[in-house]
């Protein structure tokens, strides 16, 4: 079976490959030479969708068994088939996402998927920027690591994280990171809670020991900062990890690499990774180290791209590119096509904590400010246009950007993983 390094060439495929909704809005078109690719952390948009890229056309089909059948390869044996939970009984993937690391491989799978899909239709990136575990697809995208590959380095950090990632959370503010810091440490709890995620100019993301994160919190509420508790049930970017990067990196540090393709640009890097760069130790370092996105995507603008295309079901790293970025045209293939097959979710604003006061309505209950519900990184995520400028507005529950969100680690911090490999 064929591990999928070499995407076929631009215009090699039919062109019923591409999600039917343009970057510019024009029936048919693709986005222009400058592109930017983005992967986003897992668990940034819910389920997965690939059914609905598969929907695209009988090539795009093929092409995401094809990719299904390559991630298949690097997971061990006992766990479910991604084609059959994914494309074939969609219905099936609730039970199957309790396997510890189903969720975070489908993810992985899907954006691999929507990069090979918009690649088979003509259209090739320049650029990509992947944030935290999406650092995995996009690096295997530009061609570093085989999509097999990719897939081992992604169940190792899977496994890493169910030793060690647990007694820790994550919380998203409203507020830019000096202001952020300022709370911490009203909170006392300087030292144990680190800005762990810059993900937009006045959207950070802290992280640490769950009773030094909750006094955070309230401080946040004190203040009339909006806030919440992301759905991830272990320490990610911060101090703490660093043992459980340094095992990551000794279990993957052989996977063979080769020349990158294009830049790939790491948020924790703050730059383009190079051909001299340790590939495997910047992504272990990614579990231990903070992630700074907007100078990343200030970075990648200036060199050049001209519309950033998410490759993930959702749109929260478009969301946090048009915040950084207002003038930035953005374009989520996948979300896009989702929800054009249902109708539009009403969201309250009081369901996501994100969202500025200045941008709802003064009569909104989400006008308010404070508040530190609980939520999911994907709540309240809706459909936005695909072109710029856009009028920017917070990522409801923007992407945590840790390493492996979702239930799957939570269940394997309680019970075996099936990893034999």
């Amino acid at each position: 079976m064929s591990s999928l390094h070499s995407p076929s060439p631009p215009g090699s495929r039919p062109r019923d490959t591409l999600p039917d909704t343009p970057p510019d809005g024009r029936p048919g078109a693709l986005p222009d030479d400058g592109w930017a690719l983005l992967f986003p952390g897992t668990g940034a948009a819910g389920a997965p969708a690939v059914r609905a890229l598969a929907g695209s056309g009988r090539a795009a089909r093929r092409i995401v068994a094809d990719v299904l059948d390559a991630v298949q390869e690097g997971l061990p044996r006992r766990w479910p088939s991604l084609r059959r939970v994914l494309l074939d009984d969609p219905a099936s993937y609730r039970a199957a996402a309790a396997t510890p690391g189903v969720p975070q491989l489908s993810d992985y799978a899907t954006s691999v998927a929507v990069e090979r899909v918009l690649r088979a239709g003509g259209a090739a990136p320049a650029f990509a920027v992947g944030q935290s575990f999406g650092e995995i697809a996009a690096l295997v995208c530009a061609g570093a690591f085989t999509v097999t590959d990719g897939a081992r380095l992604a169940v190792g950090a899977v496994r890493v994280l169910a030793r060690h990632g647990h007694g820790g959370g994550m919380a998203l503010l409203q507020a830019a990171p000096p202001s952020a810091e300022t709370l911490i440490g009203r909170a006392g709890a300087a030292g144990q809670v680190v800005v762990a995620c810059v993900n937009a100019p006045e959207l950070t993301v802290v992280a640490g020991p769950e009773e030094s994160l909750e006094r955070v919190l309230d401080a946040a509420r004190r203040q009339g900062v909006r806030a919440g508790r992301l759905a991830v049930p272990y320490l990610s970017h911060h101090p703490a990890m660093a043992a459980a990067g340094e095992e990551w990196y000794a279990m993957i540090r052989d996977v063979p690499r080769r020349p990158l393709e294009l830049p790939v640009y790491s948020p924790v890097r703050g730059r383009a990774y190079s051909d001299g760069d340790d590939l495997h130790r910047a992504m272990a370092d990614c579990m231990a180290r903070p992630l700074r996105l907007p100078p990343v995507l200030r970075a990648v603008r200036d060199a050049g791209a001209t519309v950033f295309v998410e490759a993930a079901p959702g749109d929260t790293l478009c969301q946090c590119v048009r915040l950084t970025l207002p003038r930035a045209r953005t374009w989520a293939p996948l979300h896009e096509r989702s929800h054009r097959r249902r109708p539009a979710r009403a969201t309250s604003p009081a369901a996501s904590p994100a969202t500025p006061a200045s941008q709802t309505s003064p009569s909104s209950p989400g006008s308010s400010g404070g508040g530190a519900a609980r939520v999911s990184p994907s709540d309240g995520i809706a459909a936005r246009p695909a072109t710029g400028p856009a009028s920017p507005a917070a990522p409801a529950g923007a992407p945590a950007g840790g390493f492996g969100s979702r239930a799957g680690v939570r269940a394997a911090q309680s019970a075996d993983s099936p990893s034999d490999a």
